[in-house]
């Protein structure tokens, strides 16, 4: 009798461990024969070769090179944005004052970036377009906004 009382929690725990143990990898297939005339012509394998994907959001190595900001071009985008408090679309309520939240912005491209604004009541978020001059100045442009 006491067997059984322990005997669903030994199962499930059993299962538990079954299914975190790492599973063994499946083995490659055998090498085709090719024929000798197929070994002259040299048609890339098309797994041999994979592209890094595009994030989908962020600037590309060429928009970094490009803006010249140095190892973290997104930084200074948004810290140039957090300057610009009078930006924030939305009047702050009791008494607070509207900031960017930078932890939570985001440089989608090399045009746009999707900033988050609160005063501690109340928050939006907003797309922003911005364009740096040849000198390195960034100047913004409100697209559109939506409160929280």
């Amino acid at each position: 009798m006491r067997f059984q009382r322990y005997l669903l929690p030994l199962v499930l725990l059993g299962l538990i461990i079954s299914l975190l143990l790492p599973r063994p990898e499946e083995p490659s297939p055998a090498p085709v024969a090719v024929p000798p005339e197929a070994e002259m012509q040299t048609v890339p394998d098309p797994r041999s070769y994979r592209p890094r994907p595009e994030p989908v959001h962020g600037l590309s190595d060429a928009d970094r090179r490009q803006l010249g900001f140095g190892a973290r071009p997104e930084r200074r985008i948004l810290q140039s944005l957090s300057e610009r408090r009078d930006l924030i679309p939305q009047q702050p309520v009791l008494g607070g004052s509207m900031d960017f939240v930078l932890e939570e912005s985001v440089v989608l491209n090399r045009h746009w970036v999707l900033a988050i604004y609160e005063d501690g009541h109340v928050r939006g978020q907003a797309l922003f377009e911005y364009q740096v001059s040849e000198a390195g100045e960034i100047s913004w442009k409100l697209l559109t906004h939506q409160p929280d």
